[in-house]
């Protein structure tokens, strides 16, 4: 079932289907800065819980027993319900039943949250364990946006800005070798303009990353984006050659290595993976404003 909620800028839709943001665009246009696929039935913008990236042999292990999980958790296949709606809020949740319980032994409440806030959309994941013990997880967007935004440019009159100077030597993950990424990196380490070849075969991460915001520029116009990631202890870019879109990705907590580590199927010592204990909760966010 899909919603829509607004204010005076921006008019948002999302579907209860895994959670999903399907348009963002001002109330006086219709430009929809998410992209959305041809073919309806695919995923455009996944919701990653519990799990960011993938497992080896999509298993792992924990209290002596072993699970199977495929990539990016069971959260992106899942109706959510409706657990609470505002003129410019609405509020998603998830909670634990027999499908997530073979594969996740935990008793837990997943919320997701989009709010209207003057310019930008403010997404907000709270996971909550109701469990009596500790409760083990990650969770992070997959945020697919337009790329080209509008028609008269191309993917590649794009370029990805930072507010502080960057370094290849913070990318933890990529599927190209680093010296591909660094021949569209900026002198300044300030911006890397866009071109497919960084994409060939999957995304590249970035952990101890030093900007707050992150701009998505157009070398021909002003349409973009301006994302703060929240904090996010990892921050992961990936499109599919020749796609018309570019994922900005804030992840929290632990990520897939590449290639595969042993301990990636061990899952309460995955490095950086989060906990909370029996009646906590934990909360996240990240923000997204469209320029034009």
């Amino acid at each position: 079932m899909r919603t829509t909620i607004k204010n005076g800028c921006l008019f948002f839709e999302s579907d209860s289907y895994n959670a999903e943001p399907w348009m963002l665009r001002f109330v006086d246009e219709h430009i929809n800065y998410f992209w959305r696929p041809v073919d309806l039935a695919k995923l455009g913008t996944v919701v990653c819980f519990p799990l960011l990236g993938f497992l080896p042999g999509d298993t792992y292990r924990y209290n002596g027993k072993e699970y199977t999980m495929t990539i990016h958790g069971f959260a992106q296949d899942r109706e959510f319900a409706v657990s609470e709606k505002g003129d410019t809020f609405i509020t998603y949740t998830l909670v634990d039943d027999d499908f997530t319980y073979r594969q996740f032994p935990w008793h837990f409440c997943f919320s997701l949250t989009y709010a209207l806030e003057n310019d930008s959309l403010k997404t907000v994941y709270k996971v909550e364990n109701r469990d009596t013990i500790t409760l083990f997880f990650s969770a992070g967007g997959h945020p697919r946006y337009a790329c080209p935004i509008s028609e008269g440019s191309k993917f590649e009159d794009y370029y990805i800005g930072f507010e502080k100077p960057e370094s290849t030597g913070t990318i933890v993950k990529s599927y190209v070798p680093i010296s591909v990424i660094e021949k569209y990196f900026g002198d300044d380490g300030k911006s890397i303009n866009l071109d497919y070849s960084m994409f060939t075969g999957g995304c590249f991460c970035f952990h101890h990353y030093n900007s707050r915001i992150i701009y998505l520029r157009n070398n021909k116009n002003s349409r973009g984006l301006c994302i703060d990631p929240g904090g996010a202890s990892h921050l992961q870019f990936w499109t599919r050659p020749n796609d018309p879109f570019l994922a900005i990705e804030p992840f929290f907590g632990a990520i897939s290595s590449l290639p595969a580590k042993e301990i990636d199927s061990d899952w309460i010592h995955k490095p950086g993976i989060l906990h909370i204990e029996p009646g906590e909760k934990y909360t996240c966010a990240f923000s997204v404003r469209p320029l034009r």
